[in-house]
């Protein structure tokens, strides 16, 4: 009997083990961002998007306010991403993350956020991490136009 126990108490840590391990992998491969769960909620959302170019089906864009600062929230029916690398310049306040083995993205806000902010998609590739004012950020190497406008509500 103590080695059947022994036995489905391993088999239940490993179980266990393994979704722990799914569970943590995607947001492992985001880098600068956070993936969220569909019911994720943001303290305070401070500007609405309806976007206008290309973007996933369904999928609404919002600047919230976080525990770590103000991010944007790029949120599908069933998930959503917190790109939380922030920094400013001469076009606005830029939110970026990427994925280690895909796609880069960056969305520029201006100061004025009743303004069109726009987002943009550094394909695999087409991006270098470099760490400017020590934040590491995606940064294109070659000129890249916005996928999409994404227009305040």
């Amino acid at each position: 009997m103590r080695r059947a126990s022994l036995c489905v108490s391993r088999k239940f840590l490993a179980i266990g083990f393994a979704s722990l391990l799914i569970a943590g992998c995607a947001s492992m491969f985001m880098k600068g961002g956070t993936l969220t769960s569909a019911d994720y909620t943001p303290e305070k959302v401070l500007v609405s998007y309806r976007a206008e170019g290309t973007v996933p089906p369904n999928t609404k864009y919002l600047l919230v306010q976080t525990v770590k600062g103000e991010a944007i929230y790029e949120k599908s029916s069933d998930s959503g991403a917190l790109f939380e690398i922030c920094w400013k310049d001469a076009k606005g306040q830029h939110f970026a993350g990427w994925v280690a083995t895909s796609h880069g993205y960056e969305f520029v806000v201006p100061e004025d956020r009743t303004k069109p902010a726009k987002k943009f998609v550094y394909p695999k590739g087409f991006y270098d991490i470099v760490t400017i004012d020590g934040i590491a950020r995606p940064v294109p190497t070659s000129g890249i136009d916005p996928v999409a406008t994404l227009i305040p509500e």
